[in-house]
């Protein structure tokens, strides 16, 4: 399945333009990261967002614009070090940078790089990461979308991929169904781990409210597509929305300060 760890597949562009980004961190005035219990944007839009959902948002009511999970829901490995990505990939093969490659010889990037690659394996660092792309149903007429991203391996990323991919399989589209995207602060009595660090979810929020805010934003201006228009006219949202929870949280794992 494109857009997961262990499955085949060249990534592709997106069909709206980036407008911003969602994160759960800051740097503090010396330079170290801080953990935040509620949503801070970054972007040309970030005032916009804040001037709409206030400076501490908990809860963000989200659509998906695509079916293409590369795009929208995309699981992989990848390689960060000194601001340079040295390597992504789905755990089978690996998109690595060559010091050798590219046209002239001076340094390019190398697709369909087996995982027992000695390039692959000579990289260190190799981290499981969640990128989300999703529009604000709020934000209306404004057409692109926002982007969360996460490492945080043990808890968050299982609970939003299958959460996403639930909905996935029982209506054979994610393009326009909405879900509340939230945060909050879970304490941890493991040694080693911090005491108190931020989880995500991504959880179906499939009420009468969130399907009228889905409604809004088509209106506005926004396409989704015919299918999501049609669940939204018989009342089928509602109906999938039955028995679709968010999981209990046992163990997490920090999300990552940017």
């Amino acid at each position: 399945m494109k857009g997961r760890i262990s499955s085949r597949g060249a990534q592709q562009g997106s069909t709206l333009p980036e407008i911003g980004r969602i994160k759960v961190g800051e740097k503090s005035q010396r330079g170290l990261p801080t953990s935040l219990d509620y949503f801070r944007a970054t972007g040309d839009f970030a005032n916009r967002f804040h001037n709409l959902f206030g400076d501490k948002p908990t809860e963000l009511h989200v659509a998906f614009v695509s079916n293409n999970l590369a795009e929208v829901c995309n699981e992989q490995f990848e390689a960060w070090d000194k601001g340079k990505r040295w390597g992504y990939g789905d755990g089978e093969t690996f998109t690595v940078w060559d010091s050798a490659g590219g046209s002239e010889g001076k340094g390019g990037y190398i697709s369909d790089v087996s995982k027992d690659d000695p390039r692959v394996k000579a990289i260190k660092g190799w981290a499981r990461t969640l990128t989300l792309r999703f529009v604000l149903l709020e934000m209306k007429g404004i057409l692109g979308y926002w982007t969360f991203q996460t490492k945080a391996k043990e808890t968050t990323i299982p609970s939003i991929v299958k959460a996403f991919d639930m909905v996935m399989e029982r209506s054979g589209s994610i393009i326009g169904f909405p879900f509340s995207l939230m945060v909050k602060k879970v304490q941890s009595y493991s040694p080693g781990m911090a005491k108190n660090y931020p989880i995500v979810q991504l959880v179906p929020n499939f009420t009468e409210e969130t399907i009228e805010a889905v409604r809004a934003y088509v209106e506005s201006g926004a396409d989704l597509n015919r299918l999501t228009t049609n669940m939204i006219t018989s009342g089928s949202l509602l109906q999938l929305g039955a028995g679709a929870g968010a999981g209990s949280v046992e163990d997490v794992e920090a999300e990552e300060v940017k």
